[in-house]
């Protein structure tokens, strides 16, 4: 897999581009939604990922504006019915985010991260074609990286797709349109009548600018506390690295990132962090890495350095991460550099479907690094896949004991959600191969596998889809009903939280975003 540096962003580097004209590009989040009757409680967070694009292109000194529809409009809010209920939609409408795309822009990039937002994505790339038909119109993110042919043949208003990492790519294509060149040849670039090569990953993490926060509503974001993880209070979102060397079947890192994996300097990312700290008055940082800590080498160093630079602040992990590294010593670490929620993924407590998705826990060891966080005072959860092509009755009998003993040891959170074949898994691969996998153009296609994992069928051959809901609730509700019954002054916790504002769990960030849907819909 080839690797390469960051265009211009090393001036001294013997692989920085060449100049190019300055160009107008027009960057597009589209607005955020929310499937209302589900167990989803994220919304709208910073982008972090087309911040990380727009400054790299201005970095190369283009003229980048950004249309946040989300951070613009996050009191704005559209509900509509779909055949798997009430969605809620933040954020400018596909109408006005075209409104106020300049007419100078010569390229229009729109980040397409979720499966369930192409049909919106598509509906603003559709909009901006018919007004604009002069646009280069590229998609990026995971979802185009991985649904690109499927892209090209539902709409001809999308150009071109960035695959996998975009900053180093998005630059060289836009310096060839501006020459009139054919991206031919490129890799990680997808386009409509050419041959697709390989996404490329960069280098050295170090190089890549810092997300442009100064082109996005970010003070809106931390006003209204729109956090990734639990609410700390004023948060945003860090990458510390980059990739997961795994290769679980039902995720699409793979197609995205490979299965490199790379780290940014702990310097670095302390001296973005206190950066944000002074110029933002951040309270928390929540890192959205795929797999946040890998090397206990690394994490022993970020946290020495978040300590001597004397950093106040507390910081999450709520994607979810892995046990190897977070023995007694680390653990202990992390809560006194003001680490206080920690996610652990092992997606089921059965060995053989750990071995089916090829998710390589061991669950004693998981067991052993929960126990410990919970008693230093580390909020912990863990997250849960039913309804696997692969799994039985009994696996998911296996996972009710495993939650059980987790509840038991101190965890204070699950997450249950259904299985969803994402595109770019390996299991959407086999599905589609299989013949039990079409992708209609219609948008309740693509809301039913949003992260809600509420789809109209089931994909598992030996269980219904209701069965695999009453599993899901099933296995929530036995996991609370233990955590409660052993520790009887959480259910004061929850009520606090609901008072204050003030989470410290994702049950309670579960109920506080769930009351504030109720009330916004009376």
């Amino acid at each position: 897999m080839p690797e390469v540096l960051i265009p211009g962003a090393h001036p001294d580097s013997p692989r920085a581009a060449e100049p190019c004209a300055r160009a107008r590009v027009t960057l597009v989040r589209p607005p955020t939604l929310q499937v209302v009757n589900s167990l989803s409680y994220y919304g709208a967070i910073p982008p972090v990922g087309i911040a990380y694009v727009a400054a790299t292109l201005r970095h190369a000194e283009h003229d980048v504006a950004v249309i946040d529809a989300s951070g613009e409009a996050l009191g704005q809010s559209r509900r509509f019915e779909t055949p798997i209920g009430p969605v809620q939609m933040v954020g400018l409408s596909p109408a006005e985010i075209v409104e106020r795309i300049d007419p100078a822009t010569r390229v229009l990039g729109i980040t397409n991260m979720f499966f369930h937002e192409w049909p919106l994505v598509r509906e603003i790339s559709e909009r901006a074609r018919a007004r604009f038909p002069h646009l280069s119109i590229v998609l990026g993110g995971e979802n185009a990286s991985a649904f690109w042919e499927e892209i090209f043949r539902q709409t001809e208003a999308v150009d071109y797709c960035v695959l996998g990492e975009g900053e180093a790519t998005i630059v060289e294509l836009v310096a060839r349109l501006l020459r009139g060149e054919s991206p031919q040849g490129m890799a990680g670039v997808a386009w409509r009548g050419g041959e697709a090569l390989a996404a490329r990953r960069l280098s050295d993490l170090d190089a890549i600018p810092w997300p442009a926060w100064d082109l996005f509503p970010l003070e809106n974001y931390l006003s209204a506390t729109c956090p990734f993880g639990v609410n700390r209070g004023r948060s945003i979102p860090m990458l510390a690295s980059r990739g997961c060397p795994y290769q679980c079947t039902f995720c699409s890192s793979p197609q995205m990132w490979t299965t490199r994996y790379g780290t940014r300097d702990p310097r670095d990312v302390v001296a973005e962090i206190k950066t944000y700290v002074e110029r933002y008055a951040i309270d928390n940082v929540d890192f959205c890495d795929l797999t946040a800590i890998l090397e206990k080498e690394w994490i022993v160093e970020f946290c020495r350095v978040l300590e001597a630079e004397k950093v106040r602040i507390t910081w999450q992990l709520p994607v979810g991460t892995r046990s190897e590294a977070l023995d007694e010593e680390v653990l202990r670490l992390l809560y006194r550099t003001g680490c206080r929620n920690v996610n652990y993924a092992p997606e089921s407590g059965s060995a053989r479907m750990l071995r089916a998705i090829k998710k390589k826990v061991k669950i004693p060891r998981l067991l052993k690094s929960l126990h410990t966080a919970s008693k230093i005072g580390l909020v912990t959860g863990v997250n849960i896949i039913v309804g696997h092509p692969e799994e039985r009755r009994r696996d998911l009998w296996q996972t009710f004991w495993f939650l059980q003993r987790c509840a038991w040891l101190g965890s204070q959170d699950a997450s249950v959600m259904v299985f969803a074949p994402y595109p770019g898994s390996e299991d959407y691969r086999k599905l589609k191969a299989a013949g039990r996998l079409d992708m209609p153009g219609d948008e309740a296609c693509y809301l039913s596998l949003a992260r809600a994992g509420r789809s109209p069928r089931t994909y598992n051959p030996n269980m219904g889809r209701h069965e695999l809901i009453l599993w899901q609730f099933g296995l929530l509700l036995s996991f609370y009903v233990s955590a409660y019954l052993r520790r009887p002054w959480r259910l004061l916790d929850l009520l606090r939280s609901l008072w204050t504002g003030r989470e410290e769990s994702r049950v309670e960030m579960l109920v506080t975003t769930k009351l504030r849907q109720v009330r916004s819909a009376l």
